[in-house]
């Protein structure tokens, strides 16, 4: 392991010093984040991405309140790659994100994340388009936000989201994007995972977007999604619609509503079940400038203690240039999670994540970072915190390919 974890670092360092630059701008921050071209060329382009960072961590264990948290330095090596293409017809994203983690005290505690993600997407005919999405992790802990109505512990997760589908513009007013997802979600056999139960879903979904005025658009979304739990011992199906408007207040700024009704049919859980549903928020993006405010509610599956869930959840991201090399970059994110069936669950999270940058070069820049996690359960000592803070260094060099 601490082999491996020299070799990839230099290794990956080799590579970006001898790239040839493409013209790049940061992304929205999000942890595996890398740089792309501003505007997509045609043909294929090739990013290498090395982070290396220093942090300190004030709950290694990822435990509860009462339990023994353990602090220690954490050394990360993250190597990152990705592949683009864009075509007259087509175009295709290959992205892969792996961390080398290095605890100076908890040494069993080293291992390495695994992110990996692959789309396409194929124009069919000058109005109707095909796409295909994969996305899979591997992680050491449950902290991820993908996982719904999961409590927070150091247990090996698996997560895959499988998703297709079809877009199609029936005139210059309406089009509608209709797709069909597979997931799968695992976690390693542990006491301390006890309330993970794993279990696979599936489902479609249908948006209907149609133009009203140049700055208004009518919209309607609806989902269904059929899960199994706990080896298909619990069985429902989820169903959320909603209709509402979009509305452009100028070239970079809009804002969005929908509301309607989330419904769980009669299932292995108890009786059918029906509420309100909304989703609201508001994007801006102007030059390298980026802002994302999102709310929304509805009914979601649980892989944690099995079950469907009332979840709420609001997330706010910002990427805002301070001066031509300083810059910060925040997200927070808030997720409440309450049982529908006879589950007594109140379950609250938090992520937070800041960091102020300098971009010292076009392929190198220096960040100071915080990330910290909270949940709270409705049960004795079932609150979580997590605090790291620390410093990275980024490097990326895009290549065009020729």
């Amino acid at each position: 392991m601490r082999r491996a974890f020299s070799t990839v670092a230099w290794a990956a360092l080799a590579v970006l010093v001898g790239a040839r630059p493409v013209i790049a701008q940061s992304s929205n921050f999000s942890p595996n984040s890398v740089d792309r071209p501003a505007v997509p060329v045609a043909g294929w382009i090739f990013t290498p991405t090395m982070v290396y960072s220093t942090s300190w961590d004030d709950n290694v264990l990822v435990r509860g309140t009462g339990d023994e948290r353990g602090s220690d330095a954490l050394q990360v090596v993250n190597p990152r790659a990705s592949v683009e293409y864009a075509g007259r017809r087509g175009e295709m994203n290959l992205s892969y994100d792996g961390s080398f983690l290095r605890y100076r005290e908890f040494d069993a505690l080293d291992s390495y994340d695994q992110h990996g993600a692959i789309s396409a997407r194929r124009l069919v005919s000058p109005h109707v388009a095909l796409f295909v999405r994969d996305t899979a992790a591997l992680v050491p802990t449950t902290e991820l936000v993908q996982f719904v109505g999961v409590p927070f512990a150091r247990t090996g997760s698996a997560i895959e989201d499988l998703r297709g589908g079809i877009e199609a513009a029936f005139s210059r007013r309406a089009s509608i994007v209709a797709s069909y997802n597979f997931q799968w979600v695992r976690f390693d056999e542990q006491e301390i995972a006890a309330n993970l139960r794993g279990g696979h879903s599936h489902g479609g979904a249908f948006e209907l977007r149609y133009l009203l005025t140049k700055r208004t658009t009518f919209t309607t979304d609806y989902d269904l999604q059929h899960a199994a739990v706990a080896d298909g011992a619990e069985i429902f199906t989820v169903q959320n619609t909603a209709v509402g408007l979009d509305q452009r207040l100028s070239p970079s700024t809009h804002v969005f509503g929908s509301i309607g009704i989330a419904r769980l049919d009669v299932s292995t859980l108890g009786p059918a079940r029906t509420g309100p549903a909304w989703r609201t928020g508001l994007r801006h993006q102007r030059r390298s400038a980026d802002v994302e405010l999102v709310y929304s509610r509805s009914f979601v599956p649980s892989y944690g203690f099995g079950g469907t869930l009332q979840n709420e959840e609001a997330t706010a991201r910002l990427h805002i240039p301070l001066t031509r090399h300083l810059y910060t970059q925040d997200a927070v994110s808030w997720r409440r999670d309450q049982g529908l069936t006879d589950i007594d669950l109140d379950l609250r999270s938090w992520w937070i994540e800041t960091a102020i940058g300098y971009r010292w070069r076009p392929w190198l820049s220096l960040e100071t970072f915080y990330a910290g996690t909270h949940q709270s359960i409705s049960r004795p000592g079932g609150a979580v915190d997590r605090n790291r803070v620390g410093f990275q260094i980024i490097t990326t060099n895009p290549l065009r390919v020729r």
